[in-house]
């Protein structure tokens, strides 16, 4: 076992290594960073008034309406935050919160997998996000994205605890405080908390253990009204923020760039995880027929949490953006992890052993060369060509060049 810390040690510190290197090499900006970054300084110049105006504007200017709402507040006063801590009033102030969620973000990811995964499958899944293309280029962004898919892991570990036979009753105040306070940051968190949130009432109803169902309940509710309160206030009344948030997806279906760039049909998206990490893609199929034959709870909800949540994503239109599925990528490199370990494992037990350690060999040969490539992949992808998304259109013509 020890063996295993030591090499999560160090592929934690190598990942650590390229999030913050690859920091500095962003040449050009996005639209979303720029209006994240100008909703930021209105707020430091301004306070409520500021937000309050940005949600005039917003409402006011059809333009406008095409890039982030100043509902996300959350995302508003930590940039902001961020600029008075480091001094910068750039994007790069907000790249910094990226960066260092994204490294949070793979530090759950150890946690989950030491906790629930053989510890070899926990390693490789540590291996395959380390190097996913998809998590590098969100992590060196002024973008929500990173922020949410924190969130998101830290609810699925919750989960897991709460499924692997945890009676722990604090896991449930600390899931809805996590769950809750990420609605401040974007609108589309209630998806993957709503999700981790059944799941535990399935499990609780099983376990009929009304005592944690009324706690899981009362502090999500408790939770989401305080933060809606919150945010009723922020913006101007609750009337302002639903509105604006319920008419994000008609919005976006008259929004240029998403009619172009973030349209086609459903199974493109699954298209858009093979062509950033095809190898983990292969693995993580594989992943779910370990899940099927060991059927252990916490690895029952990686997988059916991460088809759940794709499918949402499949069944809107022109939203076919890997960005939109971030919550999916700790659950995707873990399930490639468990397939990796599901197949050297099967493989062992058919060879002689005399065949073992070239076979062995082999396999730790591709898995390290296909992290190798998706790395390689990132550097082409967005490095190089400096692809400013990870819509389809994007990364099909990236891959088609």
């Amino acid at each position: 076992m020890s063996r295993q810390y030591i090499l999560m040690a160090v592929i934690a510190g190598i990942a650590a290594a390229l999030r913050l290197a690859n920091l500095g090499n962003v040449v050009t900006r996005t639209p979303d960073e720029r209006v994240y970054t100008y909703q930021a300084k209105t707020w430091l110049e301004s306070g409520h008034a500021g937000i309050l105006s940005l949600v005039a504007e917003y409402k006011a200017d059809a333009e406008t309406r095409l890039y982030p709402p100043p509902t996300r507040v959350g995302m508003i006063r930590l940039v902001a935050a961020a600029m008075r801590w480091t001094g910068k009033q750039d994007e790069s102030a907000g790249a910094n919160i990226s960066c260092a969620a994204s490294i949070g973000s793979l530090l759950v990811l150890a946690l989950i997998g030491i906790r629930f995964l053989p510890p070899w499958a926990a390693v490789a899944g540590m291996l395959f996000y380390a190097v996913l293309p998809a998590e590098q280029a969100i992590a060196r962004r002024t973008w929500s994205d990173a922020l949410v898919e924190f969130a998101g892991l830290l609810l699925i570990y919750a989960v897991c605890e709460i499924a692997g036979g945890s009676r722990r009753r604090f896991w449930y105040p600390v899931f809805a405080l996590v769950g809750s306070s990420s609605v401040l940051v974007k609108e589309s968190m209630p998806v993957p908390y709503g999700l981790c949130a059944l799941w535990i009432l399935w499990v609780l109803v099983k376990r009929r253990d009304r005592t944690s169902a009324a706690l899981l309940v009362s502090t999500t509710v408790a939770g989401m009204a305080l933060s809606l309160w919150w945010l009723s206030y922020e913006v101007g009344s609750l009337a302002d923020y639903v509105g604006i948030v319920t008419a994000i997806p008609k919005v976006n279906a008259v929004n240029p760039y998403a009619l172009e760039y973030a349209s086609g049909p459903a199974y493109m998206m699954l298209m858009a995880f093979w062509i950033v990490a095809p190898v983990t893609s292969l693995l993580s199929l594989a992943g779910f027929l370990a899940v099927w034959k060991r059927r252990e709870q916490p690895l029952v909800f990686l997988a059916c949490f991460t088809v759940a949540f794709v499918a949402i994503a499949m069944s809107m239109p022109h939203f076919v953006n890997l960005r939109y599925v971030g919550s999916t990528y700790g659950p995707f490199c873990l399930l490639a992890g468990l397939g990796c370990w599901y197949l050297m494992t099967a493989g062992m037990k058919w060879l002689d052993e005399s065949d073992r350690r070239p076979f062995a060999m082999v396999a730790i040969a591709i898995v390290l060369g296909g992290a190798v490539a998706d790395d390689l992949r990132f550097r082409r992808y967005f490095v190089r060509d400096e692809a400013m998304d990870l819509s389809i259109k994007m990364l099909v013509d990236e891959r088609n060049q």
